[in-house]
């Protein structure tokens, strides 16, 4: 994706900036794209759209935090941009099969 300098500046944006509420609109505008150009490059260069591209950014960070720190679960949700522990438990459990907390604790037990 650094290959296209508009997806290299989305992939920054969205690494740099990973709690932001972002939609497809709001990065084609931080990129200076429309948002069916930078659709159309963003998964012709990254092989996903960005949004699903995000939502994968995000549980990475989170399951690093979740096994490098006692940081709360609520606190993790906040920092990779749910507005509710609720709502990034059901996106974590989707994810990764199982619920954070769950997925903490068989992590830091080995």
């Amino acid at each position: 994706g650094l290959r296209d300098p508009a997806v290299g500046r989305a992939l920054a944006a969205l690494h740099g900036r990973p709690a932001t509420a972002w939609s497809l609109n709001l990065l084609a505008r931080e990129v200076g794209l429309s948002r069916s150009v930078l659709a159309e490059r963003f998964t012709e260069y990254v092989g996903q759209p960005a949004m699903q591209y995000l939502a994968n950014w995000r549980m990475q960070l989170a399951a690093n935090q979740l096994l490098n720190g006692a940081a709360s679960i609520a606190s993790i949700a906040e920092r990779v941009g749910y507005e509710s522990e609720a709502a990034f438990s059901r996106a974590f459990k989707k994810a990764v099969g199982v619920p954070p907390s769950r997925w903490r604790t068989r992590r830091t037990d080995r």
